[in-house]
Parts: C-alpha cells; sequence; structure tokens
C-alpha cells in the first residue's frame, strides 16, 4: 500500500473517530488500576480477588472481536461497532452503579465486550495502512491510559470515571456514523488459506505482550505505595507508553518494512521491558524502571499487528486482539495471586518472566515462518 492511500483525504473521518475512540479505551483500560483499593472496600473483597474486576473486562473484550466478526455477517462494520459502542455504555453504567460483586463484574465483562469489539475492528483498520499510523492512533491510547490516573485524583477512583467513560461511549456511537471509508487488503493476501497453527503462535505473541502492559498498568498504584513511593508514576508509566508510540510513528512502517523486518524490533524491545521490570523490582529505582518499561513495549503492538497483517488475511486479525485480551486478564491475574501469597515485589518479577516468555516467543515465530517460506 502506497503512502499516498495511507494520507489520502478519504480516511480523513477515520483518524479522526480513531484518535477520539483510543483516547477512550485507553482511558477506561488504565482507569480499573486506580479503583483497586475502593473496590475492596465496597464490595469487601481481598487484594487477590478484586483484580477479577479487570479479568471480567480482559475475558469480555477476549469475546468482543469474535462477536464482532459474527455481526459482520449480517451488518456494516460502521453499524457493528455502533452496537458495540453501546454495549461499553451499558456496561459501564452497570459497574458504576452495581450493588453487588458479581453485578459489578457482570458490568465490566460487558463493558470488555464493547471495549474488544471496537478495538478489533479499529485496530484491524489501521494495522492495514502500516506500523506507522497503527502507532499514532495507540498512542492515544496511551494519551487515555496516563489522564486515567489524574482523572481519578480529580473526581475519585470509583465510579465518577466510570460514568464519564459511559457518556463518552454514548458519544462515539453517535461519531462513528461519520466513518464511510476503510482501509482494504489486497485480495491476493485477503484470501490467503489461513495456516491455523502460525495464528495460534502469533496469539502467544499477544498473549505475553498485553500481560506485560496490563501487568504493569493494573498493579503499579498497589506496588508503588507499598514501596513507597509516588503513585503519580502509574500515570508517568502510560506517559511513556504513549510517548515512545509517538516517536516510533514516523518512521515505524519505513523500519518494519526494511531488510531487518518486525523480528528484531519486537526483540529489541521485549529486552528493553525485561530491564526496566528488574529495575522496577529495586524500590529506590523503581519509578525508572517503570519509565523504562514503558518507553521499552511503546511500539510493540503496533508492529505485531503489521506483521500479522503482512501474511494473514485481515479478516483474522481481531483473532489477535482476542489472544491479547486473554493475555489481559490472566496476568494481572495471576499478578494477583501472587502478591497475596509474596506481597508487592512479585509485580516486577511476574513481569520479567512474561518478558522472557516474548522474547522466546517471537524467536520460535521466527524460525517457523523462515522454515515455511522456504518450503
Amino acid at each position: 500500500m502506497t503512502p499516498e492511500l495511507r494520507t489520502r483525504p478519504a480516511y480523513t473521518a477515520l483518524y479522526t473517530v480513531g484518535f477520539g475512540v483510543f483516547v477512550l479505551l485507553g482511558l477506561l483500560q488504565a482507569a480499573y488500576g486506580p479503583a483497586y483499593p475502593l473496590l475492596e472496600t465496597r464490595f469487601a473483597q481481598s487484594v487477590s480477588s478484586v483484580a477479577g474486576i479487570s479479568s471480567a473486562h480482559f475475558g469480555g473484550s477476549a469475546l468482543g472481536p469474535v462477536i464482532l466478526g459474527a455481526l459482520l455477517t449480517r451488518v456494516p462494520l460502521r453499524a457493528a461497532m455502533m452496537l458495540a459502542s453501546a454495549a461499553l455504555a451499558l456496561g459501564l453504567l452497570v459497574l458504576a452503579l452495581a450493588p453487588t460483586w458479581p453485578v459489578a463484574l457482570a458490568g465490566a465483562a460487558l463493558a470488555g465486550l464493547g471495549f474488544g469489539a471496537i478495538s478489533g475492528g479499529l485496530n484491524s483498520a489501521f494495522a492495514l495502512l502500516g506500523a506507522g499510523p497503527s502507532s499514532l492512533v495507540n498512542a492515544l491510547f496511551g494519551i487515555g491510559s496516563v489522564a486515567a490516573p489524574l482523572l481519578a485524583l480529580g473526581l475519585g477512583a470509583f465510579p465518577l470515571p466510570f460514568f464519564v467513560t459511559a457518556a463518552l461511549a454514548t458519544l462515539l456511537a453517535l461519531s462513528l456514523r461519520s466513518v464511510r471509508q476503510w482501509p482494504s487488503q489486497p485480495a491476493v493476501l485477503a484470501q490467503r488459506v489461513v495456516n491455523r497453527p502460525q495464528v495460534a503462535l502469533f496469539g502467544l505473541l499477544f498473549f505475553s505482550y498485553v500481560g506485560i502492559e496490563a501487568g504493569l498498568g493494573n498493579w503499579a498504584t498497589t506496588h508503588l505505595r507499598a514501596t513507597g513511593n509516588p503513585e503519580v508514576v502509574t500515570s508517568l508509566y502510560w506517559l511513556a507508553l504513549t510517548l515512545g508510540r509517538l516517536g516510533f510513528a514516523p518512521f515505524g512502517t519505513r523500519l518494519v518494512d526494511s531488510r531487518f523486518g518486525p523480528a528484531p524490533v519486537v526483540l529489541a524491545c521485549a529486552a528493553v521491558a525485561l530491564l526496566g521490570s528488574l529495575i522496577v523490582a529495586v524500590p529506590a529505582l523503581a519509578p525508572a524502571g517503570y519509565l523504562i518499561a514503558g518507553l521499552g513495549i511503546a511500539p510493540i503492538f503496533s508492529v505485531l499487528l503489521a506483521w500479522f497483517t503482512s501474511r494473514f488475511p485481515a479478516r483474522v486479525a481481531p483473532l489477535m486482539l482476542s489472544a491479547g485480551s486473554l493475555g489481559g486478564a490472566a496476568i494481572p491475574a495471576v499478578i494477583g495471586l501472587l502478591v497475596a501469597r509474596f506481597g508487592v515485589q512479585a509485580v516486577p518479577y511476574s513481569v520479567a518472566a512474561d518478558a522472557l516468555l516474548l522474547g522466546g516467543s517471537v524467536l520460535w515465530v521466527r524460525e517457523v515462518l523462515r522454515r515455511s517460506d522456504a518450503r
């Protein structure tokens, strides 16, 4: 796809709405962590079980892209995403007004369902435009994530921020009517037969990456408070992630399309994430570790999506979002269990293990693809 096609005026509405959408999604995902202490008190939950609210959200978001695929057999993408926005708004209202913990979990799951469908549709579209545009819009996700802890400080961590995001989701449903042009894949690639084992391996990459991002983001406030560090570092972590994506956007597409390819980029990022998480394990250096980790992982998501859509039909790309959501559900929950058992230092060491998993998986995928291409 030529640079002219990536930037032509036909996509102005897509970029405009996409910017707002990703700010909203980032705002929501990062709102759960700061709310943990109040959720513990309001619903009488333990430190290990309160992470279930995030797991419910990510569990719903894992189903969202699958539901989106089913909807697209009956309605246009724009209509399907408007329905997803309505589900997001309703779920957030249920969560904010929930009288009991099971109802709160149900609200988070419904919100996650809408979140996953919206994310799947827009991320697939921007991945077709290249790693640069994908990184740019995901940087807007980071801006929302930076704002979430600050919003919690201004309004209280729960429930007002969730009322705000519900109102924004309603506006999103209305604004999606303006998007009439969507990017498409070359017919040869769009009709390619899907190699399921290879797709599953890519799913492992997304699973481990989102586990790193959500594991640090969701548990940063708890870890920082327990180690005597300022909680505002949680926002700085998301800010580092955002700045990294913005910095990567201008040259991301060219770098991924170069002779080096995407695998070395992801490997280097995984190595920086490992280094950052080990620095986080040193209480006096924890703020610096969060910043290093945020910068390190910044390019990974857009590079993985561009890598995937360069080899597989775009219709399969939402499954990668589902795999990532499973990682976002599973890894923070596992970290919660380890924190309850071993204390908050389980946070950085768990993320370090996940970074090693990501790096090893990249090497595995690269070798599998090399052998496949050699046949």
